[in-house]
């Protein structure tokens, strides 16, 4: 009877935990829209996808690069996933602000810019490759992630 009462007891707990830590609510009355601004302005989420875009196009246009290993990317963006549905976002909603052709380009924007400002042209294989190295060699989050082939 005691583990009845236990049990039932951790169980109202953690459900009242869940729904003040996770706004499942709030994100199903929101347009999708208001969802990719929201994700869009989180900057765990962000920027972690914002390194992946960059890892991506560093090792589209360097050759002698690789990406990191298989499931390296997949830890990296389950843990990305997480936080979105931490936030109580659903896998549809996280899925259609990732498949969002719009999104996609403005990433893509975005990297394009930092390397601009970083004195690379993001066109230039020798120049993104020379960048490249300089970030393994700096150990900064995008060189940690990249391998000499």
């Amino acid at each position: 009877m005691i583990m009845r009462k236990n049990t039932k007891f951790a169980a109202m707990i953690l459900g009242a935990a869940l729904a003040l830590a996770a706004p499942a609510s709030a994100s199903a009355a929101q347009s999708q829209a208001e969802i990719n601004d929201a994700l869009r302005n989180t900057p765990a989420i962000y920027n972690g996808l914002f390194t992946a875009a960059l890892i991506k196009h560093v090792v589209d246009t360097c050759p002698a690069v690789s990406p990191p290993g298989r499931f390296a990317r997949v830890n990296y963006f389950l843990s990305l996933y997480n936080r979105a549905r931490g936030l109580g976002y659903s896998r549809a909603q996280i899925e259609a602000f990732v498949d969002d052709k719009a999104e996609q380009e403005r990433l893509r924007g975005i990297v394009l810019s930092h390397l601009r400002r970083a004195g690379v042209d993001p066109a230039s294989e020798a120049e993104v490759c020379a960048f490249a190295r300089t970030q393994s060699a700096e150990r900064t989050a995008l060189g940690r992630q990249l391998r000499e082939r």
